[in-house]
């Protein structure tokens, strides 16, 4: 009822995060489309940027984020252990958080390993050198940590929780969003075993970053709002 009221003041402007997602928010609740305006989830992508992605030896997955029940790393480590305990691959978990230390005692190993937090050049080291990023949260608002990583060049594996799927993955191949964990690990595995597919996920992925989804489209979208409000006046 509260958020019904806000959003219906002709007064009040909704910036969304992403085109989609974000933007329902507001339409929801009862906003009127021509007071709804895009304001890009960002990061600095020119931080992650590689000139040219080299693919480790020993296939990497990443993890970079909060180790709490939400984020489902549980689950992640599950699906891992399961298909790819013959393989050569490891998962690598970056960052802290409530259920950190049970998911070490009990699953930490020389194919699992928890990183802990990891910042600036600590943390661009480890996006620059995986194989692909994966983000099994059941809910995530947007999730930057798919801008950081689609910036390193690194195709995405995400539940469809994740908000900045609509934007960033889907229909742009720079990865592939999971319905569960089932068919997460199977994506997973269909990564592992088809080079050709994560190197063309991994150039559409900075191609994306460094041509849209970018500071650019920021200063685009703030312009137009001016505009519209402007024109308003």
């Amino acid at each position: 009822i509260y958020l019904s009221i806000i959003f219906n003041n002709k007064s009040v402007l909704g910036f969304a995060g992403g085109s989609i997602r974000h933007k329902d928010l507001f339409r929801n609740y009862g906003m009127q489309e021509k007071r709804i305006f895009l304001m890009p989830m960002l990061v600095d992508n020119s931080k992650f940027f590689q000139d040219k992605k080299k693919f480790p030896d020993l296939f990497t997955f990443l993890y970079v984020g909060r180790i709490v029940e939400h984020k489902n790393v549980e689950a992640l480590i599950q699906q891992f252990n399961k298909n790819f305990n013959n393989k050569t691959a490891v998962l690598k978990i970056v960052g802290s958080g409530e259920q950190e230390s049970y998911l070490r005692d009990r699953y930490a190993s020389g194919k699992v390993m928890f990183l802990g937090s990891l910042f600036s050049d600590d943390l661009i080291f480890e996006f620059h050198n995986a194989s692909c990023f994966v983000l099994p949260s059941t809910f995530e608002p947007w999730g930057l940590v798919v801008n950081e990583a689609l910036s390193s060049a690194l195709p995405v594996i995400s539940l469809e929780g994740v908000g900045a799927n609509c934007d960033l993955i889907k229909g742009k191949d720079t990865g592939m969003v999971a319905v569960d964990m089932l068919d997460f690990s199977e994506k997973m595995l269909q990564l592992y075993n088809d080079f050709d597919l994560l190197t063309q996920f991994s150039d559409h992925a900075s191609d994306l970053m460094r041509r849209s989804w970018n500071y650019d489209l920021y200063d685009q979208s703030l312009h137009c709002v001016i505009k519209k409000i402007q024109e308003w006046d």
